[in-house]
């Protein structure tokens, strides 16, 4: 039998509650939004919206106003998202984003911004190619030395992921589009890895040139690799930070995700690229 899930904004303290539940056996109670800093949110210009299953709230996402020197105008921070364990891997994630994105644009917010490990190479797939987002900036230790169970170990460095609400490759993700492209599959590698196995290790940048685009590998599996071989994911860090922060120093910006086996690819094109390509070669699967 299919099942239903409802989607709604969530003002109502017993799910919010289990808002705070969820964020516990998520991440640990090092990092939870409490219960009236949640309400507080929602009564100044923040939303809770959540994903039911017979008035059970199995996932949420949280988000609250923000403005800064670069975008003075009042834009939506979406802080956290959750799913419950037993409803990963059904689109929920993905389907709460776009709940969110809509509640934002009725509130007249134009744009939405939120942070994410760029080590999570799966959540960069969903936020880069199936939410249409795009990154540039990079910041070091974003929240200092975390010792929760999905970050310790590595220093807390975070992309800065963008989403405009209403550009037209967010407006066609919206549809259902994915955004990628044939030639991102052309793009050279920058940063080089090899395998031992089935642990990937990273090596040295290259040589940046004239390339439009560029490939940055990220092992698809980090929280297995910090379980296997810690030194071997805190290189990873160490070198994708080497990477990222001369690309968009060098006026590149993070695009997209490209997934394989063992590895993802982040992709990187310069700023100047025509991305009519892009729009044109969206595809649903």
């Amino acid at each position: 039998m299919l099942k239903t899930y409802q989607f709604k904004e969530i003002k109502e303290l017993h799910h919010l509650q289990e808002a705070v539940k969820l964020q516990m056996e998520t991440w640990g109670k090092e990092v939870i939004s409490s219960l009236p800093h949640l309400v507080a949110a929602i009564h100044n210009g923040g939303c809770v919206i959540g994903v039911l299953e017979d008035e059970r709230l199995i996932g949420f996402c949280y988000g609250f106003p923000g403005i800064s020197e670069t975008h003075p105008k009042p834009y939506l921070v979406s802080h956290m998202m959750a799913i419950h364990p037993d409803y990963q891997n059904q689109k929920l994630g993905e389907k709460l984003k776009f709940k969110q994105r809509e509640w934002a644009i009725d509130k007249g917010y134009e744009r939405m911004n939120w942070t994410f490990d760029p080590l999570e190479i799966k959540n960069g797939y969903l936020n880069l190619t199936k939410l249409g987002g795009h990154v540039k900036t990079y910041i070091k230790s974003y929240y200092g030395e975390m010792n929760d169970k999905l970050n310790k170990g590595t220093p807390s460095d975070r992309f800065l992921l963008e989403w405009e609400l209403q550009s037209p490759v967010v407006i066609e993700a919206s549809k259902g589009q994915k955004n990628t492209s044939p030639r991102w599959n052309n793009y050279p590698l920058f940063l080089n890895f090899s395998l031992n196995g089935e642990i990937p290790h990273a090596e040295s940048i290259k040589k940046l040139s004239d390339e439009s685009g560029v490939l940055v590998p990220v092992p698809k599996q980090i929280q297995r690799l910090k379980k296997i071989s810690p030194e071997t994911a805190f290189n990873w860090r160490m070198e994708i930070r080497n990477a990222v922060t001369k690309l968009l120093s060098n006026d590149y910006i993070l695009r997209g995700v490209l997934l394989d086996t063992e590895i993802g690819y982040y992709v990187f094109e310069k700023s100047g690229v025509n991305l009519n390509e892009s729009y044109k070669t969206l595809d649903k699967s």
